[in-house]
């Protein structure tokens, strides 16, 4: 079995390194994600980079390990982990990858853990909260598949940043925190005063008007760079319009959506 290990920026920068370095192609490729990027703690410290295993046999009959499925990466997380629940975007899937999703089964856990990592969520973000001399009052809302943390106060625009991307690296380091728990995945949803929902109807909105603009001119419609997230608003927004098509361009953490007419 060949092995190497890749340091780069992103998951996806770092798999195709190793596939040269091994000399094989993408399907070869049994691809293991060590380590997820990190933009660091409000984009500014602690800063990781992305770090993959890559493993490929040496003989055809040779029967590969048992190993994670590639994941299909958009983002650096917060980019891939964080911001809404899908941290891909779906219509942009391939359908090996998403095949691979719904086969998946997600792991079964307990009331009682859920609220123990709840808590302990809770305590991290008051720590983070503590240390910035703000006060914050935290609203819980659970059910069986996620658990949201609502943020309240004065002047907590601090919290989101521009475009969330604040809110999206705080989102990003609470789920690792919670995460270690139990040695398994949960999913914190992090919000301030129901930011995520006023963001997402200006998206939308904007999706609509800039449709329109590159249906009547004819001529395709860039947008700003968009975290994996908000371009899935743009996406799902667009979807049902039968005179525009959405397509994602460009490399993280500079990737950006363009309109245009069909």
């Amino acid at each position: 079995m060949k092995q190497v290990t890749i340091t780069a920026k992103t998951v996806e920068e770092a798999v195709e390194k190793g596939i040269r370095q091994l000399g094989i192609s993408r399907a070869e490729a049994i691809v293991h994600v060590d380590e997820e990027p990190s933009s660091g703690l409000f984009g500014l410290i602690r800063k990781k980079p992305a770090v993959v295993t890559l493993s490929a046999p040496e003989a055809k009959n040779e029967e590969p390990r048992a190993t994670e499925e590639p994941r299909h990466v958009e983002e650096v997380a917060p980019e891939e982990e964080t911001g809404f629940p899908d941290d891909a975007e779906a219509i942009e899937e391939e359908p090996e990858a998403e095949a691979a999703r719904a086969d998946k089964k997600e792991v079964p856990y307990s009331r009682e853990e859920q609220d123990e990592v709840a808590e302990e969520a809770r305590k991290f973000l008051a720590h983070v909260f503590e240390g910035m001399h703000i006060e914050v009052t935290m609203e819980k809302l659970q059910n069986e598949e996620r658990i949201l943390f609502n943020l309240h106060g004065d002047n907590l625009g601090i919290l989101i940043g521009k475009h969330g991307q604040t809110l999206d690296a705080l989102q990003y380091l609470i789920n690792l925190a919670a995460g270690k728990l139990h040695g398994h995945r949960y999913f914190i949803l992090l919000d301030v005063e129901n930011y995520r929902e006023r963001r997402a109807a200006t998206l939308e909105g904007l999706a609509k008007r800039l449709a329109d603009k590159a249906h009547r001119t004819g001529r395709p419609v860039k947008l700003e760079p968009m975290s994996a997230a908000e371009r899935r608003i743009i996406h799902l927004a667009l979807q049902a319009e039968p005179d525009v098509e959405t397509q994602s361009e460009g490399e993280a953490p500079n990737r950006y959506i363009v309109i245009r007419s069909k």
